[in-house]
Order: structure tokens, then C-alpha cells, then sequence
């Protein structure tokens, strides 16, 4: 699985980079405009950083050592503050963007592993003390990954927009979404961490079942968000 998530990112990297450049490119070649891109401007040189992150993952994936994608993982999401519209917001906006990307993979990622240990637990009755006590960890972390997501986000399209999103503008329409999206994974969040852990002490079994299906629905919710955030990209803020 880290192996073709690794080299998703690859192919990810270099095909948007690829297209950025045929853009720019036009009737003209293509190679003498990727030359320029990636030697000649400091867009390039993110994404040499950026793409050799992503080179660096898949190595790292055949090293059969899983904790050592940790840093360089990271590192590949924090360069996201110094690319797209966070980049022309100066090093606030930078740094904002940077911590703002680092708390949402941590915390859509993080979903991903305890949704397993939820599902051994459904399959192993005895494991469910470990289920309750992973659940319980994750959701103090997921309090403060909340918490930054929700002030840099507040930051940076402050930053942006200087004013509230404007619901008539695609921009908007598209970032309110998003912020709905948001605000229903932290209200599954709470409910999981203030009704469901208490549950599981009193009835595992209904517990853990109910839990898999709101763990669940907060994947999918964050697998949205990401695509919202993916078509926001492709939008100028300020039309």
C-alpha cells in the first residue's frame, strides 16, 4: 500500500507538471519551457523539492522500514505552502498553508489506521480494550489537528479574500463547501470521541459496529474535502 501511494504522488507530481508546462508551452517545445521552469524560477525549484520527496517515498517504500516515510511524507506536505495560490501570500501565508496541509494529512491519514484497528477489533472481540484506547488517542490528536486546520484555514482565505467567501463567486461557492464538509467531519469527530467511546465500555459489540460506519463516513467526507480543495486550486480567488 505505501509503495503505490508513493508512487501515486510520482506520477501525480510529474504529470501535473508536465501539463503545466504544455500549457505554457503552446505551439512552442516543450523542453526549452520545462528547462526554464524548473531551472530559471523559484516555482521550479519547489518542484524539484517536490518531486524528489516523491522519489525519495518510493525508495524509502522498498526499505521494508514503514516509519521511515514519516519525514519525508511531511516534508512532501508542508512544500505545498509554497505552491499554488498560498505562495503568492508571502511567508505568512506560506507557513499558514504549510501547517494547515500537515493538519489535514494527519488527520484524514491518521483515520485511515484506526478504521483498522476498529475492523481487527470487530473481527477479534478480545482487542476491543485496544480499539477503545487507540480511539481515545486519536481523539485528543484529532482536537489539536482540528483546532490548527480550522485557524489556518480561517487564516489564509482571510489572507486571500480580506473578507468573508462570497457565496456568488465560483471561489466561494467552492470554499464554503469545503468549510461544510469540514464541519461535518468534526461533528462525526465528536460524536465518535463523546457518545461512541462511552458506548464501548457499556456495549462493545454495538460500539465498535456503529463506529466502523462513522470512521468510515468521515473517510469518504475527507476524500470529498480533498477534491473540493483540488478544484479550488483551479480557481482565481479573486474573479
Amino acid at each position: 500500500m505505501n509503495l503505490g501511494l508513493a508512487l501515486a504522488a510520482v506520477i501525480a507530481a510529474t504529470t501535473w507538471l508536465l501539463y503545466f508546462t504544455a500549457d505554457l508551452a503552446g505551439d512552442e517545445g516543450m523542453l526549452p519551457v520545462l528547462r526554464g521552469i524548473l531551472l530559471e524560477s523559484g516555482f521550479g525549484v519547489v518542484w524539484i523539492v517536490r518531486l524528489s520527496l516523491a522519489i525519495v517515498l518510493v525508495a524509502v517504500s522498498f526499505s521494508g522500514k514503514p516509519a521511515w516515510i514519516a519525514g519525508p511524507a511531511f516534508l512532501l506536505l508542508v512544500s505545498e505552502g509554497w505552491h499554488g495560490h498560498a505562495a503568492a501570500l508571502g511567508l505568512l501565508g506560506s507557513f499558514t498553508q504549510a501547517i494547515h496541509v500537515a493538519s489535514v494529512g494527519a488527520w484524514i491519514g491518521g483515520l485511515v489506521p484506526l478504521g483498522r484497528v476498529i475492523m481487527a477489533a470487530r473481527r477479534h472481540p478480545a482487542d476491543t480494550p485496544g480499539a477503545a484506547s487507540a480511539l481515545w488517542r486519536f481523539s485528543r490528536f484529532g482536537m489539536v489537528a482540528v483546532a490548527l486546520i480550522a485557524a489556518t484555514g480561517a487564516l489564509n482565505a482571510w489572507l486571500m479574500l480580506q473578507s468573508f467567501p462570497d457565496p456568488g463567486s465560483n471561489y466561494g461557492k467552492v470554499l464554503l463547501i469545503k468549510i461544510g464538509l469540514f464541519s461535518g467531519m468534526v461533528g462525526l469527530a465528536a460524536y465518535n470521541r463523546h457518545t461512541l467511546a462511552i458506548r464501548m465500555s457499556t456495549a462493545p459489540a454495538k460500539g465498535l459496529r456503529t463506529l466502523s460506519r462513522t470512521v468510515m463516513l468521515e473517510q469518504i467526507i475527507g476524500i470529498a474535502v480533498l477534491l473540493d480543495v483540488s478544484v479550488l486550486g483551479l480557481l482565481d480567488p479573486n474573479a
